[in-house]
């Protein structure tokens, strides 16, 4: 996102504030428009509604990696501290 002062910069400390604030409010104004015109194609059934998946992703997967060895891990973390 482009800073207030890269606009008064380059239009002048009277039309930089004036044009950076338009630009702002279309491009806000575009993506709550996008988001209801997508609420409303769900809701009148001309589009399908987003699906999630059906079990969550693990942060943490219980299996491990082939060929990582923990204690060389370890060994290596405590030469470093």
């Amino acid at each position: 996102m482009r800073r207030l002062e890269s606009y008064v910069r380059r239009y002048g400390p009277e039309f930089g504030p004036v044009y950076y604030h338009v630009l702002q409010s279309q491009a806000a104004h575009a993506g709550v428009s996008a988001r209801l015109r997508h609420k409303l194609d769900v809701l009148t059934g001309k589009a399908e509604a987003p699906r999630k998946p059906s079990e969550p992703l693990p942060l943490f997967p219980d299996d491990e990696q082939p060929g990582v060895d923990e204690s060389a891990e370890n060994a290596a973390l405590a030469v470093e501290a």
